[in-house]
């Protein structure tokens, strides 16, 4: 594994230092292929998510010793009839297939016209840079489960909030999944809004929850709660609803939950009053040690009510000259505070400010958080080897990434994208192996970053931005390179230019697509495909993408012979092969 060293690069010679949470579902191994029984935890191709363990019987619960506050819902008749999903949809009798999550539609539904590149047609559009890069991260958390959604919206059925019939059924329960796009989109729908509202939830020890669903469920039965659980050690969580506290005397009481991955069967949360501590047990299968999911002061259950979610909400990574600024989606000018750290793959990532402070998980998977005015959001959607947090970092904060490749490293490519105000930039199809160690490093407004390893393979730099008369994206590929080289970038978001230059010893081979997409929404990209280009050492390169106007105009290309920050040198290369 290579050692860390510090990346800083600056304008003129490119080589200074560039610089809670999202609950997992928990995705493991589960049963063999084909026992799915609602009394067994699905399969880990089925679910994707970590399973309660049999320790509950669902069919003689002990009767509660004292007071019961019951809701009327019942996971029997309330919650769906087939199980929690990852990647690909389950049915009830075990057959799997594709699924379809956020598209263009909700990215509108959730906010508003400002994601739009070009006026909507229909409920659809052609979304910003940024709103698609955004949409894609969302939609890729979800392969380790959907148990957020499963969770707020058969909550939403029974508060009469969403009706059922528009899905193809009067109850929750006899809603089929299978070639229901509307439902699947649904379902990410709800899901995605956990990331929208997570400051808006209830964060409570279990005697504090406890004594909060009391009252709420005595005060409105058909306004139920999900409850946001975690592990102990930060690795893994889960999204389940509560639907009855039951008084079991002496102090104890169930909570009683529907867990979307048990399909019609009463469970229940224990909380013990005496030591304000809450238990509920989730195994990967029967014949494996259970989890614990252990609730305290210092490990509180995150409480979301419904009504948060049912707004349009303020767009943190829309630039405000989108098309909502043509008509107004209701909301003033977002003035974003973080930018959003996404990362995919099997890796663990931990993130170092300019102080050297730290917030992540390290190579062991220790969670780590020095940088107190950053946020780390989990997601209801897998364990954190395979759903890793969302990583909110201040705006203006340079940081490097370390990117630790963990046992499963090399199954499927990783990608770490920072995700800011009318931009994104960062890394995708990065090739990693178990143990090693790559960096990336931003500074805080993502002008700027420099990529390294020690690895062979180089990845793609992607960078996004929304611009007032097109958007542009851009993918960078460095095809043959030195092992060892460290590739620094500047994305000029004011001048419109991105410029690269490597500290090989020798000449590196690029490829470069770059895309715009105009004011109606057409697209068109240039590709150099099979004809690199030949970058000479220290040599740096500029284009002046945003001059670019599309099919059969010209592209200016600079080249900075000595990194002395002066351009000697240019060229105009007709773009007439766009398409």
């Amino acid at each position: 594994m290579s050692k860390k060293k510090n990346v800083r690069f600056n304008v003129l010679s490119l080589l200074v230092i560039f610089s809670l949470l999202l609950v997992a579902c928990g995705e493991e191994e589960t049963t063999p292929d084909g026992e799915q029984p609602t009394e067994q935890p699905p399969t880990e191709e089925q679910i994707g998510e970590e399973q309660p363990t049999e320790e509950q019987p669902t069919e003689e619960q002990p009767v509660a010793s004292g007071e019961v506050v019951s809701t009327g819902f019942t996971p029997a008749e309330n919650g769906f009839a087939y199980p929690n999903y990852g990647d690909v949809g389950v049915t009830i009798t075990g057959e799997t297939f594709p699924v379809i999550n956020l598209t263009p539609v909700e990215m509108r539904r959730l906010f508003g016209d400002d994601v739009c590149a070009a006026p909507p047609e229909g409920e659809s559009c052609v979304l910003t840079p940024p709103a698609e890069q955004w949409m894609e991260q969302n939609n890729a958390s979800m392969n380790g489960g959907h148990c957020e959604g499963f969770a707020v919206l058969s909550q939403m059925i029974y508060s009469g909030v969403v009706d059922p019939t528009l899905f193809g059924a009067a109850r929750t329960v006899d809603l089929q999944i299978q070639d229901n796009e509307a439902l699947q989109r649904e379902l990410a729908y709800w899901f995605t809004t956990q990331g929208t509202t997570w400051s808006l939830q209830q964060v409570l020890a279990p005697n504090a929850m406890v004594d909060y669903l009391k009252a709420e469920y005595t005060q409105d039965p058909k306004n139920l709660f999900r409850l946001g659980i975690m592990k102990e050690d930060q690795t893994g969580g889960h999204a389940i609803t509560a639907y009855e506290v039951r008084d079991q005397g002496a102090g104890v009481y169930w909570i009683m939950v529907y867990d979307n991955n048990y399909p019609g069967d009463e469970r229940h949360m224990t909380v013990d009053t005496n030591a304000n501590i809450s238990e509920y047990e989730a195994s990967i299968n029967p014949s494996v040690e259970p989890d614990l999911y252990k609730g305290s002061e210092a490990n509180p259950i995150f409480v979301a009510a419904n009504q948060p979610r049912l707004t349009t909400f303020p767009c943190d990574f829309c630039s405000g000259g989108g098309q909502a600024s043509k008509g107004g989606n209701g909301h003033a000018q977002v003035v974003p505070q973080f930018n959003e750290i996404w990362t995919e793959g099997y890796v663990n990532v931990e993130l170092e400010d300019d102080q050297g402070r730290m917030i992540g998980y390290d190579k062991d998977g220790k969670f780590v958080n020095e940088i107190s005015e950053a946020n780390i959001q989990p997601i209801l959607s897998g364990p954190l080897s395979e759903v890793p947090p969302v990583i909110e970092m201040p705006v203006g904060l340079g940081f490097t990434a370390y990117i630790y490749g963990d046992d499963n490293a090399s199954e499927i490519p990783a990608s770490l994208v920072m995700i800011g105000q009318g931009f994104y930039i960062g890394i995708d199809g990065l090739v990693m192996a178990a143990d090693q160690l790559d960096q990336l490093a931003f500074d805080g407004e993502g002008d700027f970053l420099t990529y390294t390893t020690d690895a062979e393979e180089s990845p793609e730099i992607i960078v996004g931005i929304e611009k007032p008369e097109a958007d542009f994206e851009l993918v960078l590929k460095a095809v043959e390179i030195s092992q060892g080289t460290d590739i620094h970038v500047l994305f000029d978001q004011k001048e419109d230019t991105f410029a690269f230059q490597t500290t090989s010893d020798t000449p590196a081979k690029f490829a470069i697509a770059i895309t715009r997409i105009d004011a109606n929404g057409e697209e068109e990209t240039f590709d150099t495909g099979d004809e690199t280009i030949d970058v000479d050492p220290d040599k740096l390169m500029y284009f002046y993408f945003g001059a670019w106007q599309g099919q059969g105009s010209n592209l200016e290309v600079g080249y900075d012979e000595n990194g002395n920050g002066e351009i000697e040198d240019s060229e105009v290369t007709n773009m007439a092969d766009a398409e």
